[in-house]
């Protein structure tokens, strides 16, 4: 594997506190639905694509890109240092091959010129307002993905079960108060993607419908 590591300012790293603990909390909770929702379109990465990967969290998601896609670069932008860490050991110590650049930083911190043919937000979505995915996120993410590009998502959406809307509101609070995420109630990720000119290309529920897992294109 060939790493390079690029440390920026980091202005939203909170969940630098939760990172020691986070996939066994995620597992406790859903067991390994939430990484099966994750991996589920990954065979649509077509060879050879340079791919982005925002919020990657500890580098499960890293890893099934680097041994079931034939990707030629990744870079994987996370804000929290400890989870960039964490992600690194991992494929240290499996000895993944593969072009991996790790960042530590957000959407601000890609770079002028820089294009992806892929780009993934594994449960990145849902940490934010609709305004910010609106005027923010989505438009700095689409500005780096190449012209016929796909970008795939993994996020929670409205469940249809009370017990379901109960445990995403508890969980909306848990990580508002232990890592400060922005958003007090799940945004329309899917419609703020539509009206930013992106065509959803394929959707599988997942957890239940709890989660979907999605690609778009342009």
């Amino acid at each position: 594997m060939t790493a390079k590591m690029d440390v920026k300012t980091n202005p939203g790293g909170n969940f630098n506190l939760i990172a020691p603990v986070y996939d066994v909390l995620a597992f406790v909770v859903f067991g390994r639905k939430l990484q099966q929702a994750q991996g589920h379109f990954l065979s649509t990465i077509p060879p050879k694509a340079s791919v982005l990967l925002v919020g990657g969290g500890t580098g499960w998601l890293l890893e099934q890109v680097l041994i079931r896609c034939q990707t030629e670069r990744v870079l994987y932008l996370e804000t929290s240092s400890r989870m960039v860490a964490r992600a690194t050991r991992r494929m240290t110590d499996k000895s993944l091959l593969g072009m991996v650049e790790f960042r530590v930083g957000d959407e601000t911190s890609l770079r002028s010129g820089e294009q992806f043919d892929v780009v993934i937000t594994p449960f990145l979505l849902d940490l934010f307002s609709e305004h910010t995915l609106q005027s923010r996120l989505i438009p700095s993410l689409l500005s780096v993905l190449k012209s016929g590009g796909m970008w795939l998502v993994t996020d929670f959406v409205a469940p249809p079960a009370w017990w379901q809307k109960i445990l995403l509101w508890a969980m909306i609070r848990f990580f508002r108060l232990i890592a400060g995420i922005e958003t007090r109630k799940l945004a329309n990720w899917q419609q703020s993607l539509s009206d930013a000119g992106l065509v959803l290309q394929a959707r599988k529920p997942q957890v239940g419908g709890m989660v979907s897992a999605e690609v778009w294109g342009q």
